[in-house]
């Protein structure tokens, strides 16, 4: 009896504690999601620009649905009308990809290319980041600003990290789009909060999970956690897809591109790179890379001349 008395009159530091355990896990989570939407950075702005590496372009502008101007780099080879949108990741932008990405080698074998900085990245329009879906948004505007504006017959996205799956989610909603690279994409938000098999170790992050994405949901005004799910939208998914994703990926599990691989419902191939970090595959295997990224999109996206197909 002395002992239940004991406990009934700790209970009300019990439920102290509690609440204050909760409300800390609170703030710790508005402090995370006014980060992700509202403090997203743009990426270092430089001067260089696509003639730096001796390329044709001229800088472009195109509105989203929100009457935001997206800037971007077009270049065009004067050859064909196949166009490659290349997007970057959070925090990142156009001049990581001029820098960093397959740019030069895609041009040299045929394609024009658009470089383009998604909504608050860059020197691009808006404030709020979407964890990829608000980029796949744009990322459909940049495919119907190429085809109407520039007369491309086909337009193929490569992706890097959130923009290879903001790539995926842009071609589960357009049919504007024919083929995809996607280096380091995730699968889903939890599985990008954590490797899936700490998530499904660590009940503190399933039981508070739920929240962050419900507050997500009120910040941004639509159902974050279902657009982002691609384990559950791919099977969906017709366009092309190639998946690439390092083994020594500690930012993104590469389970994160297996997933997708073995659900994705349309034609789909997928790389494992040996040693190769978060988009990193590039810079450890750079001769293969460009090989297997431009045979991939010519496959899916041919040359068409005099009537003839050229692959």
């Amino acid at each position: 009896m002395r002992a239940n008395k004991h406990y009934f009159s700790m209970l009300p530091l019990f439920i102290l504690l509690a609440l204050l355990g909760t409300g800390q896990a609170l703030y710790h989570i508005s402090i995370t999601i006014n980060g992700e939407i509202y403090g997203t950075p743009r990426g270092e702005i430089k001067q260089a620009t696509p003639e730096n590496w001796g390329l044709p372009y001229e800088n472009v502008t195109f509105p989203t649905e929100e009457d935001l101007m997206l800037q971007g780099w077009y270049i065009d080879n004067n050859e064909t009308k196949r166009t490659i949108v290349l997007t970057p990741g959070r925090g990142t932008n156009k001049w990581d990809i001029l820098e960093e990405g397959p740019v030069d080698h895609l041009f040299k074998n045929g394609f024009d290319i658009l470089l383009f900085d998604p909504r608050s990245t860059g020197q691009s329009d808006g404030t709020k980041y979407g964890f990829g879906y608000y980029e796949s948004q744009d990322i459909i505007n940049a495919a119907k600003f190429l085809l109407e504006e520039k007369g491309a017959s086909t337009v193929g996205v490569w992706g890097g990290s959130a923009g290879a799956s903001a790539a995926i989610m842009a071609a589960l909603e357009s049919n504007k789009i024919d083929a995809i690279v996607a280096d380091s994409p995730y699968a889903n938000l939890q599985m990008a909060a954590s490797s899936y098999r700490k998530f499904e170790e660590d009940a503190g992050l399933q039981i508070f999970f739920p929240l962050y994405m419900g507050i997500a949901r009120l910040a941004l005004d639509f159902d974050l956690g279902a657009e982002t799910n691609l384990t559950a939208r791919v099977p969906n998914l017709t366009t092309p897809l190639f998946l690439i994703h390092g083994l020594a990926d500690k930012a993104l599990d590469p389970l994160n591109s297996q997933m997708l691989y073995e659900k994705t419902g349309g034609p789909r191939r997928l790389w494992l790179a040996e040693g190769a970090w978060h988009v990193g595959t590039f810079e450890v295997y750079p001769e293969e890379y460009r090989k297997r990224v431009t045979c991939f999109f010519n496959n899916y996206m041919p040359k068409k001349t005099a009537g003839m197909i050229v692959e």
